[in-house]
């Protein structure tokens, strides 16, 4: 928690601090009313705002100045509700039966529901402290060392796009990953929403997320090499992306000895069933493919319906070429490039809700 008055944190510090906060009093602390709230908000504004930083600290800016306005509203609401102090969502959930109990860096968990089985994991759903958690347990204890490579990096590499992992316990002989909630639908429960494809302008800013997500993943020396529909989940409410699965990410991937993992029919890369040096574009090979599927197209050939803007067409459809080196290797100049298409073809309204 931010304390009032402190002002001396760097961009770096204010982003790392937005993406723990789970609700405006995490950020800004207990406050007596809404002028207090804006004093504070003000106060992080100048520290955070996009157009008064370095150009090193320009994408934390950026991401944190979007947190902070979201975490603000957020605190109106609640301060208005008289809500902001109160956090009661999980007392009706708490009284169904629990599963199993967990212990874990003095915190005791308790898991209520399974909420799906992935490619290597069970997922299940609990509480702790008035919050929601999720544990993932692998399937097979020999693939502990995926839970530990998923663990390693999502420790190392915060942002508000990825799961927060609070701890890693050993379940029945094996690693075990426990971390917050996120709040979205999956691509297939949007699509039931929107049988025929769901509107190209909602699509763009899903794309533009995972862009900023990717690009700050290969910042970092990391490809996820397994990014399918299965593996996000789209909040509506904040127009957020979050992405998960990287039992199969690679790091360091920019060494001579890194290799893909797991390849997808659908959507990984021809060139990574063929062995081919790790590049940041099979991410964006993969990202190309879930607009189009989100799009009402045809994932197997990048068909999409000719009803959407050719401008849009053409630069998803580029995203996803089967040529590699036709295909862009730069996930950030590509966000920025769809940041002007979007303003480009449906205006400069930032967001616009979707139903």
């Amino acid at each position: 928690m931010i304390q009032q008055g402190v002002i001396d944190l760097t961009v770096v510090e204010v982003y790392e601090k937005l993406i723990a906060s789970r609700r405006p009093i995490d950020f800004f602390g207990e406050v007596s009313n809404e002028d207090s709230l804006k004093t504070l908000y003000r106060k992080f504004c100048k520290m955070v705002h996009p157009d008064l930083v370095s150009e090193n600290e320009q994408y934390y800016a950026n991401e944190a100045f979007k947190m902070l306005n979201q975490l603000y509203d957020q605190g109106l609401k609640e301060l208005e509700n008289k809500m902001y102090t109160v956090d009661s969502s999980t007392e009706e959930y708490k009284k169904s039966n629990p599963l199993f109990e967990v212990e874990a860096e003095g915190k005791e968990y308790t898991f209520y529901d399974h909420v799906t089985t992935g490619d290597v994991a069970n997922i299940f759903k609990g509480v702790c402290d008035n919050y929601f958690y999720f544990i993932k347990v692998p399937l097979e204890a020999k693939d502990s060392d995926l839970i530990d490579n998923e663990f390693d990096i999502l420790t190392k590499v915060r942002h508000q796009s990825l799961p927060y992992v609070e701890c890693k316990i050993t379940a029945n002989g094996a690693s075990a990953i426990i971390s917050r909630e996120v709040e979205g639908i999956t691509c297939e429960e949007l699509l039931k929403q929107y049988p025929s494809g769901v509107p190209a302008e909602h699509v763009l800013w899903m794309v533009e997320r995972l862009l900023s997500v990717v690009g700050f993943l290969h910042y970092n020396c990391i490809i996820h090499g397994n990014i399918t529909p299965n593996n996000i989940l789209i909040n509506k409410k904040n127009h957020n992306v979050t992405l998960f699965g990287f039992s199969f990410a690679i790091q360091k991937a920019n060494e001579p000895g890194a290799k893909y993992k797991f390849f997808n029919e659908y959507y990984s890369a021809p060139e990574v069933l063929k062995g081919a040096r790790v590049e940041p574009s099979t991410d964006i090979y993969s990202i190309g493919k879930i607009a189009i599927k989100l799009m009402g197209g045809n994932v197997s050939n990048s068909g999409l319906p000719l009803s959407i803007d050719r401008r849009v067409r053409d630069f998803i459809k580029g995203m996803c070429k089967d040529e590699p080196l036709t295909r862009s290797n730069d996930a950030w100049l590509l966000y920025k490039k769809l940041q002007e298409l979007r303003t480009e073809v449906y205006g400069s309204e930032r967001f616009k809700e979707l139903k």
